[in-house]
């Protein structure tokens, strides 16, 4: 019989591999969303980041000084606490001033390759968005609701408080310390999961580069944290008698590792040259004012700046606040951290209590705390920005219980923090200020006719009133010194010692007169010589005209107008 002849066997289909995508954990996105939202609310600056700025017009110039002065310095090996480029020839201790060491160094690759403003831009945003980071991670610790946790973040880091301090201080803006000191308390007073000497070198090492961020935040954020332990141990007695080893040990190492990072800026702040004694800030000024808390800051009257009125919390936030408390009062963290952020809203309020402005003689608190080592150069107000973590982290508290419970609780919920939010939105569009400068002080531009480290007199003259002069010397590259800047100096002033020389520039500026009289002439004269003065650099400003005419008085001869500035080169001083 023929046998059957088997037909090929046909190729198998190649398999097809599926491609699953995993899911991006929760964290990152909610990093990337603060981060959108943080772009978004910067959005008028971040079309322009090199040519304009975040904030006001005055403070953010300071601080772009700063994150191109540290790298200037460290990059030829110089000591980066003390200059004389400023306020010369005392110089200025930069510890007693708010130089931002170390963002400075990290967004040193950023200044390099695109300048400081585009820094001073991205450290604003990033700010932000890593505060309210932050606080969600914080949140994780309590709350198991992604949703919740998005929420306590999103408080914080948008909160009133942080958003009024971007308008120009980024050493508060940068506000991740409060929430990492929250995770790393808990973790070593309560949860003690982690090695006492891993926890204890992790707060050491958070505490050390908050002090090189921004001095205030850690002593606030320390404060708060003695009351909370302190709460701590009175509500949990049993508990904090077991956990005190642990945290001894843990202390211990913090201390240690704290000390190897701040021995030396530490040192030079109080024993080095130009440090300042005494209180660098007016008492009873930059407080929380009572009606602050339920009404918008266009509203009432206030005794500081806008910047430091960030105390707005708005009724349904309150309301959402006190419903998280009430529903979450059986959990133990919601009552300590109730507390704790109450402590943190009175002591706001300074050492009196201000109603729409008005100065009361009610005493209060923060009166006491005052008293303590450097406390009374602290701005109660900024207090604020721990009670807003608190804030958002009860308000997740709230949401997460709704959750969990009925219909109509869970829609009355979503109406309370949709009302909350939008109490609370950020100013859309943000203020922005361009980065304008005279074209002399620009890389290519007449102020390459400076020898390098000479002594300039530049008008505006900086000080409290003005720091555009530190602008223009920062787009210069640091080419010479001033006689003058915005920081603080023995004495305290802010700015360099009264001169008879600052007093004349400082009238002609607010449009006053001054009559070169051969008495007025001899003393300003003298005041440029004993500064070793080498040029006048009169820039654009509303007393520029007055300037101008005051000083071809006073040397005899006009100006040479330069790329923008009026410039006296050769001065006949006699």
């Amino acid at each position: 019989m023929p046998q059957a002849v088997s037909s090929p066997s046909l190729p198998r289909p190649p398999k097809i591999r599926q491609v699953t995508w995993r899911r991006l954990p929760a964290a990152w996105v909610a990093l990337l969303a603060y981060t959108v939202l943080a772009v978004a609310l910067f959005s008028r600056t971040w079309v322009d980041p090199a040519g304009s700025w975040i904030g006001s017009p005055k403070d953010p110039q300071l601080f772009i000084w700063y994150l191109g002065w540290i790298p200037h310095e460290l990059g030829q090996g110089h000591n980066p606490l003390f200059t004389d480029f400023l306020s010369y020839p005392a110089g200025v201790n930069l510890m007693w001033n708010t130089s931002m060491i170390f963002p400075a160094v990290v967004l040193w690759p950023v200044t390099a390759l695109f300048g400081p403003v585009v820094a001073y831009n991205l450290l604003i945003t990033a700010g932000i968005a890593l505060s309210a980071w932050c606080a969600y991670l914080a949140a994780r610790r309590f709350l198991d609701r992604p949703i919740a946790c998005f929420l306590a973040g999103l408080v914080y880091g948008f909160s009133p408080a942080l958003i009024a301090q971007a308008l120009g201080h980024p050493h508060v803006v940068v506000a991740l310390f409060p929430p990492v000191a929250l995770l790393l308390g808990h973790e070593i007073l309560v949860r003690r999961r982690m090695h006492p000497v891993v926890a204890g070198a992790l707060a050491g090492l958070a505490a050390g580069l908050q002090l090189l961020t921004g001095e205030e935040m850690l002593a606030m954020t320390l404060l708060i944290a003695l009351v909370g332990v302190a709460l701590l141990t009175l509500m949990r007695r049993g508990e904090a008698r077991a956990a005190w080893p642990h945290a001894g040990k843990a202390a211990g190492v913090a201390v240690i590792v704290f000390a190897i990072i701040a021995a030396y800026p530490l040192a030079f702040q109080f024993l080095g040259r130009q440090r300042v004694y005494g209180s660098v800030q007016q008492p009873d000024v930059y407080v929380s004012d009572l009606l602050a808390f339920v009404s918008p800051r266009q509203l009432i009257h206030f005794t500081g700046n806008i910047a430091e009125n960030g105390a707005y919390v708005g009724l349904p936030l309150l309301v959402l606040f006190v419903a998280g408390v009430l529903a979450g009062r059986g959990q133990a963290w919601v009552r300590w951290t109730a507390a704790t952020t109450i402590v943190a809203v009175v002591l706001s309020l300074g050492p009196h209590l201000h109603v729409d402005g008005n100065v009361t003689q009610v005493p209060l608190p923060w009166a006491v705390v005052a008293w303590l080592p450097l406390m009374g150069s602290a701005l109660p107000a900024r207090l604020m920005v721990i009670a807003f973590l608190g804030i958002g982290l009860i308000a997740g508290a709230a949401v997460a219980i709704a959750l969990q419970a009925t219909r109509p609780w869970r829609i009355a919920t979503g109406v309370a923090v949709v009302a909350s939010l939008t109490a609370i939105v950020p100013w859309v569009p943000y203020p922005s200020q361009p980065a304008a400068v005279p074209a002399f002080f620009r890389p290519g531009g007449d102020v390459g006719k400076i020898a390098p480290g000479a002594v300039v007199l530049i008008t505006p003259f900086s000080s409290k009133e003005s720091t555009d002069a530190m602008y223009w010397q920062a787009t210069a590259r640091y080419r010479f010194r001033m006689i003058e800047g915005d920081a603080f100096t023995p004495g305290p002033y802010l700015g360099p010692h009264p001169s008879f020389l600052k007093s004349v520039l400082d009238d002609l500026e607010a449009g006053k007169s001054a009559t070169p009289t051969p008495d007025v002439r001899a003393r300003f004269t003298a005041d440029l010589k004993q500064s070793e003065v080498t040029a006048i650099l009169a820039g654009p400003s509303p007393g520029h005209d007055a300037i101008v005419a005051f000083v071809t008085e006073v040397e005899g001869t006009p100006p040479i107008v330069d790329q923008g500035v009026a410039v006296w080169w050769l001065l006949a001083i006699t």
